[in-house]
């Protein structure tokens, strides 16, 4: 028996669902070839090079990469002829054959990434950039987010005005459910402000541990596994932030010996105190978490 020809499908359904089927990932000639099938079948391979456009010298090897994909079934013999399996179990078949591969993905990163990070380690502690000036309030933002990333063992904060404004700080909460610890003496001027007030028991409760510093802060910084310090800089006439990165052994223990001493003289925070404030005092500041 003959192939029945089916309805003609509209030309822009056509290259809508080819479309599709490419994010699928089949390639555009497997994605016409199913769909040349899914209108006439079964098809020997040489009608299918015709009505598809594809070279007979390689329409063989694209037919058995959709045999093996589940999405074409073939007869037996030299001259056998071709039909695709039904869209409901090819797709399925597909996207399991998707998942698949993202997870063996996954294991591959698993496998490579500590010697990437080892690798990554060194290169950050040899006799490279030491010294890293941010300018803008958003590049501050990104690496303060990146060095959270990055740290494997603490992160020690001190915060102090002006902050920059914004949400849950989820860098630091994914740093702390790695298991690193985190440390911040916060100003005592910055209790009642929107920033810190509205989400402090969330990151005491993650693990963070907090004190308030009833004094004046000399300076804010960043200390991040005890190598690389983030100091944002603030000089009269001097208009946005300015911040250096430093990667330095000596400047980062010479700066824990101070956090140390104003943790020392800080006090533990009650979390509970500000679960249920609202008495906020205005806010003047744009950008991102307290950094």
């Amino acid at each position: 028996m003959g192939a029945i020809p089916a309805r003609p499908t509209p030309p822009e359904a056509r290259v809508q669902t080819e479309s599709l089927l490419e994010e699928l990932g089949l390639t555009k000639t497997e994605a016409r070839i199913y769909l040349c099938l899914l209108e006439q079948s079964p098809l020997a391979a040489g009608t299918i090079a015709d009505l598809t456009g594809t070279s007979r010298s390689s329409v063989y090897l694209i037919l058995r990469s959709l045999v093996d994909k589940g999405l074409v079934d073939a007869g037996a013999g030299y001259s056998s002829r071709f039909q695709p399996a039904a869209p409901d179990i090819a797709l399925a078949g597909l996207l399991e054959r998707g998942r698949e591969e993202l997870r063996e993905r996954e294991q591959h990163v698993q496998s490579a990434l500590p010697d990437l990070m080892r690798r990554f380690e060194s290169s950050a502690a040899g006799d490279g950039e030491l010294v890293e000036i941010l300018r803008t309030p958003k590049l501050v933002g990104d690496r303060f987010d990146r060095l959270h990333a990055a740290s494997q063992q603490t992160i020690d904060i001190v915060v102090r005005r002006p902050v920059q404004l914004g949400g849950t700080n989820q860098p630091e909460l994914d740093a702390l459910a790695r298991g690193v610890r985190a440390r911040a003496v916060y100003d005592h001027g910055l209790m009642r402000h929107p920033s810190i007030a509205d989400n402090i028991g969330a990151w005491i409760d993650a693990g963070e541990d907090a004190r308030v510093f009833h004094g004046d802060l000399p300076m804010k910084f960043a200390v991040f596994d005890g190598h690389t310090v983030l100091m944002p800089l603030f000089a009269p006439g001097v208009g946005g932030v300015v911040a250096l990165i430093v990667r330095s052994r000596e400047l980062a223990g010479a700066l824990g010996l101070l956090f140390d001493t104003l943790w020392t003289a800080s006090m533990p925070i009650d979390p509970d105190a500000f679960r249920h404030q609202h008495d906020h005092e205005p806010v003047t500041v744009d950008g991102g978490h307290a950094q």
